[in-house]
């Protein structure tokens, strides 16, 4: 038996993946068992902080402890980042010791070669580390996951080693990269700065930027973003480092172009007569397609493959997946569910493994599944009492509680890996009146009232409510596309009908999530309306992970009912 244990831990979403005789097993992400958004800040110095709560429970789920790992695989290779410095340009003032100055990136590069040390300290075993390009773990992520045998690659994201933008192909059972863009050329980087010029969070936020794009005119900001990033002839893009100064801690830059960036008192602009965040956002989601769409034709050129698979945190953007799929570029595009850096844990393993095996994600339920007895005892500790029932019984009273407007909690089995909540730890409630988005925003989800609710529903009934791309509907079973509502259909889901008139659905069948698949049915009876809203179990914390946590949960905010694997407790 051959065990390979793939690490993500460089930057961000740190989050650990198990392979067993070329077979995945199992991807842990430790914000879900330590509570901690992204696990951690990417920094210098956060750098030798290793994930291993999620070590830990990858290796309770595979049933393994340390001892049976053959080798780690590590999603980053600090040689060739070191290797890079000399050819990135610098950036204006940065601080002494963080990411692209020499000393703080000789501390980056030493504390990532102290992982070997790190995990013989804790597990007491040494192990072979095997260091891996940060965006080739992307792609064979990308990869082994998709409908394909061959298929085009794209990886966008902030930066890699010293990459921000990777293309390629997997033919003949290998890895062959086709090209890229370097640092300072970001994408992922753009985002994170329009995010902070609005005042929000960088690599926390984007998708409220995403969100409020919405309600945004590009034409206001238009012509200012592509002085920052203008796209090119042959499909890449070119940024001007003056303006961008990605790694100084100021947005001079942006305020340069965009205005004063917002004070954390002030409001968030995006309806009424200034609209200036929202516009900001509308340019740059405007780019971004333009962007994705003249990447989508390179590759294509390139790589004389009809399907792409797509990965890295920029293919989260489910409007840009939703251009790449219409461009008409490929016949098929796949998005990773897990395209953020948690991710890479699984394709570094993949890759180090030689001989992985490439299946086709038709669920993203790949976390660890909770210990045996996990309810029963959280249920005790917290002096409730919910008997189990069947799921017919669970599942007609649920669909009744949804009828009346309530808003349910559904926990089951293991959890979604990615960000995307897909019914194993959702938030469930009735999409016919716009309302409810109003209430989840307001008393439970606590957070803007622009942002949007995705809806639920059965592959089946998908062509009644929505206008979805033949070569994306797989991306759909991971809310990983926004498309169109039909025009007949937007009064029925009033509540996950975006300000621009799409959506980013779910798509189940009965294979897939057989509980939910009888939850719509017995709820379209009710109805007539066969799509519940579907949002992550969670109050500005990461998606509950365990029994624990979403009994805490349930019982510290406004969610009326909780089913918790086979039982079910109700409010009031």
């Amino acid at each position: 038996m051959k065990v390979v244990l793939g690490l993500n831990a460089v930057f961000h979403d740190s989050s650990a993946a198990l392979l067993v005789d070329g077979r995945l097993r199992v991807i842990a992400e430790e914000e879900r068992p330590s509570r901690v958004r992204h696990a951690k800040r990417a920094g210098v110095d956060n750098t030798p902080i290793l994930p291993y709560l999620a070590i830990d429970e990858a290796l309770r789920e595979a049933g393994l402890d340390f001892s049976r790992v053959d080798e780690v695989a590590y999603s980053f290779d600090p040689a060739a980042r070191f290797a890079a410095l000399g050819r990135v340009p610098g950036d204006p003032d940065i601080p002494a010791g963080d990411y692209g100055t020499p000393e703080g990136e000789r501390r980056f590069r030493d504390f990532i070669l102290l992982t070997g040390s790190l995990l013989e300290a804790r597990y007491g075993r040494k192990v072979p580390v095997r260091f891996i390009p940060h965006h080739d773990c992307h792609m064979a992520a990308a990869y082994h996951s998709c409908p394909w045998d061959e298929a085009a690659l794209l990886c966008v994201d902030g930066i890699g080693e010293d990459d921000t933008c990777t293309w390629g192909r997997w033919r003949g059972g290998a890895l062959e990269k086709l090209g890229r863009l370097e640092y300072p050329h970001s994408l992922g980087f753009l985002w994170e700065r329009v995010t902070q010029w609005a005042g929000l969070t960088p690599n926390l936020d984007e998708g409220t930027t995403m969100a409020m794009a919405a309600y945004g005119d590009p034409a206001r900001f238009r012509a200012a973003l592509r002085r920052v990033m203008e796209p090119l002839p042959d499909g890449t893009f070119r940024v001007d480092p003056a303006l961008a100064r990605f790694r100084a801690p100021d947005v001079k830059g942006f305020e340069e172009l965009l205005g004063p960036r917002r004070r954390a008192q002030e409001p968030l602009l995006w309806q009424g007569t200034d609209r200036r965040h929202a516009d900001a956002a509308a340019a740059l989601q405007e780019l971004t397609e333009e962007l994705l769409c003249g990447l989508a034709r390179r590759v294509r050129r390139e790589a004389g493959l009809p399907n792409l698979a797509l990965a890295g945190g920029v293919t989260l953007n489910c409007l840009g997946n939703n251009a790449v799929a219409r461009s008409g570029a490929f016949d098929g595009v796949w998005a990773f569910p897990a395209a953020k850096d948690c991710g890479t844990a699984f394709g570094a393993a993949c890759l180090a493994d030689g001989k992985a095996r490439r299946e086709e994600w038709l669920h993203a339920y790949r976390g660890p599944a909770p210990a045996a007895g996990a309810t029963a005892k959280a249920l005790a500790e917290a002096r409730l009492e919910a008997p189990a029932q069947g799921d017919g019984a669970l599942i007609a009273r649920s669909a009744e509680l949804l009828e009346q407007g309530k808003v349910v909690a559904w926990f089951e089995g293991a959890p979604e890996t990615g960000p995307r909540a897909l019914c194993h730890r959702s938030l469930l409630a009735d999409p016919r009146d716009a309302a409810m988005r109003d209430r989840l925003n307001r008393e439970v989800k606590h957070r803007q009232l622009f942002r949007p609710y995705g809806p639920v529903a059965r592959e089946e009934d998908a062509d009644e409510f929505f206008d979805i791309p033949p070569g994306l509907r797989r991306a759909c079973r991971f809310m990983l596309a926004a498309v169109p509502v039909k025009a007949r259909a937007k009064s029925r889901i009033a509540a996950v009908v975006h300000g621009d008139g799409t959506t980013r659905p779910q798509l189940v069948t009965k294979s897939s999530h057989p509980r939910l698949h009888a939850l719509l049915g017995e709820f379209g009876k009710r109805t007539g309306t066969p799509v519940l809203v579907n949002t992550s179990f969670n109050d500005r914390e990461p998606i509950v992970d365990s029994p624990a946590h979403a009994l805490a949960t349930f019982q510290r905010t406004a969610i009326d009912a909780l089913v918790l694997e086979d039982r079910l407790l109700v409010k009031g």
